[in-house]
């Protein structure tokens, strides 16, 4: 199965009862996180479900999270191929700043399967003066792989194409500019990796609370801070924006998804990709939180010939395997 210029919607397993609402739309599919992430994919298999579906073990966030010199677990993989994903992803740890044991510790234990994605949750500063070490590490050992960026403040200047795990509007500048599939997050803490340990500051929102993008600004924005101003999407009607401060969580998500895939339609008919986005870019002026950051080349690791088959969210440590 083709993940191919695929927006997938990152959830917990919580959310397995909302995901076929939520995945229903072209060129998209679901990445469930958390240890028992595969246990949604039977699930939503079983159901019918023949879209892109991925696990992200998360092991690398959170209070307790590992160091990415832990042992990749060949049983995650196995679990996750007899769930029928449609590529495996690697349980892979935290790789902080310049640490290039890590790196390399997670591409070549990757290295050692078939067909797998290596999951590289990195330090943002691998995305400013450690991004021509990561880019030649990734070249030297050609896997497909998948990028966790940090958060920091100010935001990375430069990210590469590649595919995002654990994203917000930041996934649709990653397709813009080459990156093959991109993940957004339904909740907060799923659009983000928080630096550990963790203290609430500048916007960020640790934990479940509701947040509704908003088009014109381009961000997610708390569903009690909405701003004035209708929206026409399928599930407001145009009504107004702050209506989503009284709905549930679902209607929030199928808000969000509903926007996300508007934009991704426009971006799938676009000529160029990559002046789209920029033209985008903008409408966030107004914004008080960080800006989209820009995206960039990245070097093309090969991606599996023939996909075998086709954490929750929490932040914390799976018992090992």
């Amino acid at each position: 199965m083709d993940l191919r210029d695929h927006l997938l919607i990152q959830l917990s397993t919580r959310d397995v009862y909302d995901a076929l609402i939520l995945g229903d739309r072209p060129h998209s599919g679901l990445v469930f996180t958390g240890q028992a992430a595969h246990e949604a994919v039977r699930m939503v298999r079983r159901r019918g479900y023949t879209a892109p579906v991925l696990c992200d073990r998360r092991r690398y966030a959170g209070s307790g999270r590992v160091r990415g010199t832990a042992g990749l677990s060949a049983h995650w993989i196995a679990d996750q191929v007899e769930a029928r994903v449609t590529v495996p992803l690697t349980d892979s740890g935290y790789i902080g700043r310049g640490d290039t044991e890590a790196l390399h510790t997670i591409l070549d234990q990757a290295s050692q399967w078939g067909e797998v994605v290596a999951v590289l949750p990195v330090h943002a500063d691998w995305l400013g003066p450690g991004l021509p070490a990561l880019t030649t590490a990734i070249a030297t050992y050609g896997l497909p792989v998948a990028l966790v960026v940090e958060d920091a403040a100010p935001p990375p200047v430069r990210i590469p194409g590649l595919p995002l795990l654990s994203a917000g509007v930041a996934a649709l500048g990653a397709l813009a500019h080459g990156a093959p599939w991109a993940a957004v997050g339904v909740r907060e803490v799923l659009r983000h990796l928080y630096p550990e340990p963790h203290q609430a500051r500048g916007g960020w929102r640790k934990g479940g609370a509701r947040s509704a993008l908003v088009p014109e600004l381009l961000e997610f924005v708390p569903v009690e801070r909405l701003p004035e101003g209708v929206c026409g999407c399928s599930v407001c009607h145009g009504r107004p924006l702050r209506h989503l401060a009284g709905a549930g969580e679902l209607e929030v998500n199928t808000h969000n998804v509903t926007v996300l895939h508007r934009l991704h339609a426009r971006m799938l008919r676009s000529t160029h990709r990559e002046r789209w986005w920029a033209e985008l870019q903008p409408a966030s002026s107004a914004s008080t939180g960080p800006r989209p950051a820009p995206y960039g080349p990245a070097p093309r690791p090969r991606t599996p010939a023939s996909p075998p088959g086709s954490a929750d969210g929490s932040g914390t440590r799976p018992a090992a395997r």
